[in-house]
C-alpha cells in the first residue's frame, strides 16, 4: 500500500492529493465545484482530490473530516496556502 502523496504545481496553481492507493486504477474524476474534483478508482472508491486555483485558498467544506485532516496536513507540507 502506498501512503498519502501530494503534488503541488505552482505554475498551474493546482494541488493533487492522493489519500489512498487506487484499486484497479483510476476510473475518473467528479467535479465537486468550480475549484475541486474528487477522483475515484475502479472499485468506485474515492482515492484522491484535486484543488484548482489554490493560491486563492482551499475549501475542505463537505469533505469527510478524516480526509479533510489528511488533506490539510498534506497541503501544509508543500505550500503555505489558506485552507478552510
Amino acid at each position: 500500500m502506498v501512503g498519502m502523496r501530494v503534488r503541488y504545481d505552482s505554475d498551474a496553481d493546482v494541488v493533487f492529493v492522493v489519500l489512498r492507493e487506487p484499486r484497479g486504477g483510476e476510473s475518473g474524476g467528479e467535479r465537486i465545484d468550480e475549484r475541486r474534483y474528487a477522483h475515484f478508482d475502479q472499485a468506485d472508491r474515492l482515492f484522491a482530490y484535486e484543488f484548482l486555483s489554490v493560491s486563492k485558498g482551499v475549501s475542505l467544506a463537505g469533505i469527510e473530516p478524516q480526509d479533510a485532516t489528511l488533506i490539510r496536513e498534506a497541503i501544509d507540507s508543500v505550500a503555505r496556502l489558506a485552507v478552510a
